[in-house]
């Protein structure tokens, strides 16, 4: 069966990489898990054997008989995962997530659950970790680190996937930390100012059409090297002065 370009798929070839993200997450009888995109079920059936319980995302119909042989205990869902409501008993995440819905999957991650361990593209999970005024250092960056506790744990070659990829894999842990009650606002302003990574805060502010004089302190900072800390204190600063 050959792999479709337009649901990102790689298939995973890699025992190492199965194995290794399952100790990552520490996978027990205990727990309830939810797997996006099994593909052919590298990671599922490593999976199955430690959990009590793990429901599967898939979009590709044409895998049934690929997952077929999985246990008891593995409960598929087949729809899209952008779209189909995820289990509320599920506690962790456990995916090697399709390249071309990552960083959307990343923002659905509900509060409640334990942890996530992800398989990733290298510059994605680059992007999670980098710290301000690194190059890497954005948009990304800044929203996911004020959702989660971010570990990267290692990253493996293209070659771990079939057909192998232009880039690597990146395997990353996420602990869910409590929201912002305004992160709707919180991510529109992130996504307007890191636009201007290069400019000084107070002319990315005015060039994203906020108020003139928002930034009270550090206005000179360039938007780069702005922390989550820095953005909650701005979005504070623009509700007093509306």
């Amino acid at each position: 069966m050959e792999p479709l370009k337009k649901f990102g798929q790689h298939f995973l070839i890699s025992r190492e990489v199965a194995e290794f993200m399952v100790e990552a997450a520490g996978v027990t009888k205990d727990d309830t898990l939810l797997e996006i995109g099994p593909g052919r079920g590298m990671i599922t059936n490593y999976l199955a054997r430690r959990a009590g319980k793990l429901y599967f995302i898939e979009k590709d119909e044409r895998l049934r008989g690929d997952l077929a042989f999985l246990l008891g205990n593995v409960h598929p869902i087949w729809g899209d995962a952008m779209y189909e409501a995820w289990p509320k008993d599920a506690n962790k995440l456990v995916s090697n997530l399709p390249f071309n819905i990552a960083s959307q999957v990343l923002f659905m991650i509900p509060e409640g659950m334990e942890l996530a361990v992800l398989g990733v593209q290298k510059e994605v999970g680059e992007k999670m970790v980098a710290q301000p005024g690194e190059s890497e250092y954005g948009r990304l960056s800044v929203a996911i680190q004020l959702l989660f506790k971010v570990e990267h744990l290692k990253n493996f070659p293209p070659s771990v996937f079939e057909p192998v990829p232009k880039v690597g894999l990146a395997v990353v842990r996420l602990k869910p930390l409590k929201r912002p009650e305004n992160w709707p606002e919180l991510e529109e302003f992130i996504r307007k100012i890191f636009c201007y990574p290069n400019k000084s805060v107070n002319n990315a502010l005015k060039l994203a059409g906020y108020p003139e004089g928002l930034a009270e302190t550090g206005g000179r900072k360039k938007v780069r090297n702005l922390t989550g800390t820095d953005v909650v204190r701005l979005v504070r600063q623009l509700h007093k002065s509306t």
